[in-house]
């Protein structure tokens, strides 16, 4: 009879924790609503003008640039692009190493003003040499922002939360910078002589922008979840964020060192460059389109100025529904490794489309299908690695490792599409395929590998990252 009578009061109390459970978790999902608002428009807005800055030499080029800095001369228009990758390379692990002792919204701030100077300095340059000199200090200023946005992001959301976060973050800044070409081709109308003079508009307009956008950044960026200056969540919130954060990663990450232990550390890791390397094919395809697609779409598919202008939006657009579903599937089924490996996959197939196909049409398709694969690449590599990352300050190191990595792969996009290759660049469309196909083959390697560290686990004979329930995501 006892056991009897304790029987409803157990179920009672289990129901009682389930209903607190429920609650929490929908108190939660209005907390995230809450963060998401205030963060990713913000941070979707600096990745926006950080991709424009850096790129916009490729509608200038179309707009004057070549020959005002007989820029078109050998090989110059390689070591112009190529430089700014040199300085992003170099200063991306030291500008997350601030960005932790400065803060987020001081330290974007104050690069973001300080690229956007630069930028609208690059309108009054008579030079290659000058313009070349100018997109070394864009490199450095620029290296600090993705891996800090990634940082960022990272740290406020639980790890299945994630990818959506980074996809709306990449596909909706890339979107945005692919509008403001629309936006280009209105300012170069400015200059008394547009076809050659444009150009100069481009940058002192869009220059001037950035720096406003700068100066306002440290009064409306959120820092990290253990700030006391992110007022626009209560004391309470603030708590369920933490606490949740801990029940996600297992114990409490705040203000790690980055130490030169944890540099070495993730310098011997191999999946330290499994990753990168995955990141930095997306990289190099998003470049390539970045760079080079509207030269291609001028001079190779033989459209106008105004429709190579226009046509460079839909691509970017399209992108966004064909990587984002397979971001929030991710998301929901706790996986990463097989959408990888289907956006290499398409990614290869808009490739070989652009570089093998007669019509002009058929090739511009292949743009869609191309641009959507190295985009969601891109997005679905970042999250696979933030998963699978434990500690605040290995988060900070192999974040900033993996958008070096990224930079290689935009000085690599440099390198193969070459001049003496316009217009139609297909020795560096297909070295893209080829990374696109490397890295195909380094999912499925990784996927297993991961997939045998879990199971060496479950068995008991090993600990991952230090927590005994840990597992990969795969």
């Amino acid at each position: 009879m006892g056991a009897t009578e304790i029987e409803p009061e157990a179920e009672s109390v289990s129901a009682h924790s389930g209903e607190n459970e429920a609650a929490e978790e929908a108190a939660f999902q209005r907390v995230l609503r809450k963060i998401d608002l205030r963060l990713v428009p913000i941070l979707v807005l600096l990745h926006a003008v950080c991709i424009v800055d850096r790129s916009n030499i490729s509608v200038a080029r179309i707009s004057g640039l070549d020959d005002a800095l007989q820029l078109d001369q050998g090989n110059r228009v390689s070591i112009v692009t190529l430089v700014f990758f040199v300085t992003f390379i170099v200063f991306d692990i030291p500008s997350n190493m601030a960005v932790r002792r400065v803060g987020p919204a001081r330290w974007m701030g104050l690069i973001v003003f300080a690229w956007g100077i630069v930028s609208l300095g690059m309108g009054f340059v008579h030079s290659w040499t000058g313009m070349a000199a100018l997109r070394v200090l864009l490199g450095a200023f620029e290296a600090g922002l993705i891996p800090g946005c990634l940082y960022l992001i990272s740290a406020w959301y639980p790890r299945y939360e994630v990818q959506k976060r980074l996809a709306l973050f990449y596909l909706c800044a890339l979107t945005l910078a692919a509008c403001t070409n629309i936006l280009s081709y209105g300012l170069i109308q400015i200059a008394a002589h547009p076809t050659t003079g444009g150009w100069r508009w481009i940058y002192i307009v869009q220059g001037a922008i950035t720096a406003a956008i700068g100066a306002v950044i440290p009064f409306v960026l959120v820092d990290f979840p253990d700030s006391p200056r992110n007022t626009f969540l209560t004391a309470e919130e603030t708590a369920l964020v933490r606490r949740r954060l801990e029940a996600d990663r297992g114990v409490t990450e705040n203000a790690e060192a980055i130490t030169l232990a944890r540099l070495v550390e993730a310098a011997v890791d191999p999946k330290t460059y499994l990753f990168a390397f995955m990141y930095m094919t997306g990289a190099m395809g998003t470049y390539s389109f970045n760079l080079f697609l509207p030269v291609i779409l001028r001079n190779s598919f033989d459209f106008s100025e105004a429709l190579s202008f226009g046509l460079l939006v839909p691509p970017a657009v399209m992108a966004i529904f064909l990587a984002m579903i397979p971001a929030v599937l991710a998301d929901r089924w706790h996986i990463r490794g097989p959408f990888v490996s289907a956006q290499a996959l398409l990614a290869i197939v808009g490739l070989c489309m652009m570089a093998f196909l007669s019509s002009p049409v058929s090739r511009y398709v292949g743009v869609f299908l191309g641009e959507a694969g190295v985009y969601g690449l891109v997005t679905g590599v970042m999250a696979w690695q933030a998963n699978n990352i434990h500690g605040d300050a290995r988060r900070a190191i192999y974040s900033a490792i993996q958008i070096m990595f990224g930079g290689i792969g935009g000085l690599f996009a440099t390198l193969v599409f070459r001049q003496q290759d316009a217009p139609k660049y297909v020795p560096g469309i297909v070295a893209v395929v080829a990374c696109c196909g490397t890295t195909f083959a380094l999912s499925i390697v990784l996927m297993l590998g991961l997939r045998w560290a879990n199971r060496r686990a479950d068995r008991g004979k090993s600990i991952i990252n230090g927590l005994p329930g840990f597992r990969y995501t795969i």
